[in-house]
């Protein structure tokens, strides 16, 4: 009986070890905007090292249902400096540009990263291969974050502007008076880009997220961009809206892709003038009371695009410890 005892004893030690829960230390920023509560929320988690991927879900349903949340991970091989991980309310993503941009700016003070005043540039792992980062430094702040981002693909897809027209609400002459074609590009995740000619069409807009979800199923892409070049800020290049009903996110507050392949989208239709480095100013969030905004760099050659990077800074409105599941 004494040995039995024993070995439930060492048996409940091993289990109340390996399942206490811990402290663990968690920020929260709005990214892409200098506003608090403004931009796109993104959780920032630091020491999840020894979680499981359940109670990574766990906790990313919990802090952020509706956005994502990144979870800082050290990189084992001498390819990268950093390894982030990207969640949802329902799963882990491929990748997340503003829990990424806010990732840089939770680090800021943590002594992770060697930073090196005016530009640190750092290699990054995520889920869809490595980036390079370039971090705009000031009195040992992060104050911007650029993310360099896969170069643009382009679908050839037959698409019906009535159908269009109808899963957002506006008639058909809303969608093709700007006189521009319907394009499905992607620098990350493929995105239909529509044109419509004023904010007055991007208020005017009424989804119908049933069936925008069913369309982008059908086509196989993540979600639909709409767009205008009537801006809030004059100094802005355009204004856009994000939708994503097949992510579970009916409309991003602002995106940092969907603005990479919005540039994209103006320089191949030549509403850019030709440069061999463009930087452009994609504003979005300002219906939904989330303003703010996406820095495009293009940088092409001959005319092709070869590289595309998106920066933005974010601002914090928590930080402090969360409990592990």
């Amino acid at each position: 009986m004494i040995v039995c005892n024993r070995v439930i004893l060492t048996l409940y030690t091993k289990y109340v070890i390996f399942s206490m829960p811990s402290w663990i230390k968690a920020k929260r920023f709005s990214a892409f905007t200098a506003l608090p509560y403004g931009g796109n929320p993104a959780w920032v988690v630091m020491g999840a090292e020894d979680l499981a991927d359940r109670e990574i879900q766990t906790i990313a349903s919990d802090l952020n249902p509706n956005s994502d949340t990144a979870f800082v991970f050290s990189e084992s091989t001498a390819e990268a400096d950093i390894f982030l991980r990207f969640f949802n309310g329902k799963h882990e993503v491929n990748f997340s540009s503003h829990a990424a941009i806010a990732t840089y700016f939770a680090l800021s003070a943590e002594g992770v990263l060697k930073l090196k005043e005016p530009e640190t540039i750092i290699k990054q792992r995520t889920k869809t291969g490595i980036n390079s980062v370039e971090l705009r430094v000031e009195g040992e702040r992060i104050t911007r974050a650029t993310i360099t981002l896969a170069k643009p693909s382009y679908l050839d897809l037959e698409i019906n502007p009535a159908l269009v027209a109808r899963f957002l609400g506006l008639s058909q002459a809303d969608v093709t008076g700007a006189g521009l074609p319907m394009d499905v590009v992607s620098t990350s995740f493929y995105d239909l880009v529509v044109t419509v000619r004023s904010l007055k069409e991007m208020r005017n807009i009424v989804p119908n997220f049933s069936l925008m979800d069913s369309f982008c199923v059908r086509l196989g892409i993540n979600g639909i961009i709409v767009f205008c070049r009537q801006t809030f800020d004059v100094e802005s290049t355009a204004f856009m809206r994000h939708f994503t009903p097949s992510t579970g996110i009916n409309e991003n507050p602002i995106s940092g892709l969907a603005a990479g392949s919005l540039g994209c989208y103006l320089l191949k239709h030549k509403m850019l003038e030709p440069a061999n480095f463009s930087r452009i100013i994609i504003e979005q969030g300002h219906l939904q009371q989330k303003q703010g905004k996406v820095y495009v760099y293009l940088e092409t050659t001959r005319g092709q695009i070869y590289r595309v990077k998106i920066g933005g800074n974010a601002v914090i409105t928590f930080t402090g410890y969360i409990l592990t599941p």
